[in-house]
């Protein structure tokens, strides 16, 4: 598998790296930047990229947005989001276009090297890696747009 590897943190960034190919797998470039991620997958069209949402230069959603241009200008290539935090509107982005070749996983709640791969490969081939945390939470934001709907004016009127 030809993996692309985007983290702001060096020690993980190169942690990662190291892991993958010792069991096997391609990694192509390990950036530490949205924009190097961009043209790392535009120039070797991974398999599957790792993705950090909190990139450089603001650490708010540069890696994400990152994630979101990549499954439009490279449906082929999976995205697997793996970050510290939860963030619904993120994964309710990212998923937007479909569950297909899409992962999210918090990297304090892997377990294991087997499940990070065993998610990566998962995604790679097309399928979809949520950790049960993510899945709550978007179920969570779901039932409570939801529950807000309906105090919502329809149509421009007033709710008196």
């Amino acid at each position: 598998m030809r993996v692309v590897i985007a983290e702001d943190a060096a020690v993980l960034r190169e942690l990662l790296a190291q892991m993958l190919v010792e069991r096997g797998h391609e990694v192509c470039a390990a950036v530490g930047d949205a924009d190097a991620l961009r043209a790392a997958v535009a120039e070797h069209r991974p398999d599957v990229t790792v993705v950090d949402i909190r990139m450089p230069p603001s650490h708010t959603d540069e890696g994400l947005r990152a994630a979101i241009d990549i499954r439009r200008d490279h449906p082929g290539t999976g995205v697997l989001l793996f970050s510290q935090y939860v963030e619904t509107k993120y994964a309710t982005r990212l998923l937007a276009a479909g569950s297909a070749g899409v992962g999210y996983l918090l990297k304090d709640r892997v377990a294991n090297i087997a499940e990070f791969t065993d998610a990566l490969a998962r995604v790679a081939g097309g399928g979809t890696a949520l950790d049960p945390e993510v899945v709550t939470q978007l179920a969570g934001a779901s039932r409570h747009a939801a529950e807000l709907a309906p105090l919502t004016p329809a149509s421009g009127r007033s709710s008196r």
